[in-house]
């Protein structure tokens, strides 16, 4: 707490019975005088010093997200909900969050451009599947419906990725009937988020290539 000091003679009326003054540098007698802040507490020195419960909270809050970040990465509603679950308040997540999302670490727009392109490359996925893969990192929508308006792909490149995916599954179905055989492939190739006329196409000719057809 702060002290504001009065030399004899000009301390405030209500300051002049104190008993016991203080020797101030010069050797003259000073009185002592709390300084509170504005809120009633120390004033500048408690607002540079915080509490160590305060900072041992952000340094909580620190380590449990970039624990999380170095492992793999995540939206901000994700690291949210994992903040919240150790128990830290949430003003202290949400201050923890706007400082990731400050130098970058946090970022939902950069976060669905990339798990676009990783879905797309590595997995094979149509812009069916795509939405609910997303939605499922809990990314907000706009950022969803951004992400894929960004990475709008040629018919072409749409059709060249389906056949890929088709004719990789079809090796596993050939022992299969024919029409078992394709009904199971279309099914795949639904819930890996293709549609349209060329489906069935794709299905067939994936499976006479498989079966030597071709």
């Amino acid at each position: 707490m702060g002290v504001l000091r009065y030399f004899p003679g000009s301390e405030p009326p209500e300051q002049r019975t104190s008993p016991e003054p203080e020797q101030s540098g010069s050797g003259e007698a000073a009185w002592a005088v709390p300084v509170l802040g504005p809120d009633g507490g120390g004033g500048a020195d408690e607002a540079a010093h915080p509490a160590p419960g305060a900072a041992r909270a952000t340094r909580r809050a620190e380590n449990v997200a970039l624990a999380a970040l170095t492992r793999h990465d995540a939206s901000e509603a994700e690291l949210r909900s994992r903040l919240l679950a150790k128990g830290l308040d949430d003003d202290e997540v949400e201050a923890e969050l706007d400082r990731l999302k400050a130098v970058g670490l946090v970022d939902d727009h950069a976060l669905a451009e990339r798990l676009v392109r990783s879905l797309r490359e590595r997995k094979g996925l149509g812009d069916g599947a795509l939405r609910p893969a997303l939605r499922a990192r809990h990314l907000p929508q706009p950022v969803i419906d951004a992400a894929l308006a960004e990475s709008t792909e040629d018919d072409e490149v749409v059709a060249e990725r389906l056949q890929d995916v088709a004719d990789d599954r079809a090796r596993r179905l050939v022992s299969l009937p024919d029409d078992v055989a394709e009904r199971r492939l279309m099914s795949y190739l639904m819930r890996r988020g293709y549609s349209g006329s060329s489906l069935r196409s794709a299905a067939r000719e994936a499976l006479e290539r498989a079966r030597g057809r071709a």
